[in-house]
């Protein structure tokens, strides 16, 4: 038996640990890897937000591979204090569920034992504050833990019915009834969640505006990029053909994206231009073009950025900004990109980035392409907005004044 031997904390350590505030995080999927938008955030979020409070995270998993990652969270200063086996998408009890007039995302995520757990760990830890993080959390928000003095805070990653309206006008006629209805729950169940919480958090003005019209407080937490990581690199080929994609393809806007660039523009583009596409699910997307090159994983996302000449985003849906926006700027790899996913970040066309047009994209592509000079200066100014606006360790200490505030 091996003797574990602890040295005392000192008197003045053990009352600086009682003054931390203390916030339970909770999220919808386990933070690390950090191989979603979703996740991304969660993480540095956690890693970020400062040395004068105690974290612990309570998340649903999806299977067993988050019990690989939980030294991660340790190593950020985070306590893992519990995981959910999140129920799966095509469980019949989810079909039944639908029938009581809840919203697809309520019956996945919220059940009465994961409450009670939720109330005891509350109780145990000694929490302060509860972040339910994303829309499919929020359904935790409650008069219960309101009542044990816990305040709690509602961090939006998207308008998520405003989304899922977009979903419905390219949804297939037979199911468009189905999916308005949905629609139409998510916006109810959302509103509702907005107007219980203590706090609400935005990723962008545009988002916080729309969130103003139900509740009186929003404080905007944006998205952000880890700086360290990801290397800055000036452009060098003088005549670049190499584009890039990066997104999850599970997620409707990406597959949406994608389809509407490749029909749209790509095909127009010269045949010497060439696209790789990066993404979780990629290989379901139906491109038999001998330009084009698809990547489920890469070891390093890093390197991508640096191989390409230019990163497009022909995102049209969704909301909140895009991280791989923020990692191209980062990287010194210039971005085309639609006005669509733009709001939340403080971008100046042909400063920043290059703004296009569904009609001219093609045409902002062949031009930047042919500039090198506009891509250094791109690049350049980027780097420079990235360091000062959307670095995560700038975005974790405003949202550990707002913890701290609360």
């Amino acid at each position: 038996m091996v003797r574990i031997v602890l040295k005392p904390c000192s008197h003045s350590a053990i009352q600086l640990f009682n003054f931390m505030k203390k916030v339970l995080f909770v999220t919808y999927d386990f933070p690390y890897p950090t191989n979603t938008g979703g996740k991304n955030r969660a993480y540095h979020m956690l890693k970020h937000s400062g040395q004068d409070l105690k974290k612990y995270l309570f998340s649903f998993v999806r299977d067993g591979s988050w019990r690989n990652s939980v030294v991660e969270m340790e190593k950020i200063g985070v306590e893992v204090v519990e995981t959910v086996v999140r129920r799966k998408v095509n469980d019949p009890k989810n079909i039944l569920g639908l029938f009581g007039g809840n919203s697809i995302f309520k019956t996945l995520y919220y059940s009465e034992p994961v409450a009670n757990d939720l109330l005891r760990i509350i109780h145990e830890k000694e929490i302060d504050i509860v972040h339910f993080e994303s829309f499919y959390t929020a359904f935790y928000i409650s008069d219960e833990i309101r009542g044990l003095g816990v305040k709690q805070v509602f961090g939006t990653e998207n308008i998520e019915y405003q989304v899922y309206r977009e979903h419905v006008k390219n949804a297939n006629f037979l199911l468009k009834p189905l999916f308005r209805f949905q629609a139409d729950k998510i916006r109810e169940e959302e509103i509702s969640l907005l107007k219980k919480a203590d706090l609400c958090i935005a990723v962008s003005d545009a988002d916080a505006t729309i969130i103003k019209k139900y509740v009186d407080e929003c404080e905007v937490i944006r998205n952000g990029v880890d700086i360290d990581e990801f290397k800055f690199n000036s452009p060098k080929a003088k005549k670049g053909t190499k584009l890039l994609f990066v997104g999850n393809f599970t997620y409707f806007p990406n597959v949406d994206a994608i389809n509407f660039f490749y029909n749209e523009i790509f095909k127009n583009l010269p045949g010497d231009i060439r696209l790789t596409i990066i993404g979780k699910k990629v290989k379901t997307l139906k491109f038999g073009d001998f330009r084009i090159e698809k990547k489920d994983f890469t070891p390093r996302i890093q390197d991508a950025y640096e191989e390409s000449d230019l990163v497009v985003a022909p995102v049209r849906l969704g909301g909140g900004t895009n991280f791989k926006v923020l990692e191209a700027m980062a990287s010194g790899c210039p971005v085309v990109s639609l006005p669509d996913r733009l709001e939340g970040l403080d971008l100046s066309n042909n400063k920043h980035i290059v703004i296009a047009k569904e009609e001219d994209f093609a045409q902002k592509i062949v031009s930047l392409l042919n500039d090198l000079e506009l891509r250094k200066k791109l690049a350049k100014n980027a780097r420079e907005l990235v360091e000062h606006e959307y670095s995560w360790r700038v975005i974790g200490n405003n949202l550990n004044t707002v913890w701290n505030n609360l």
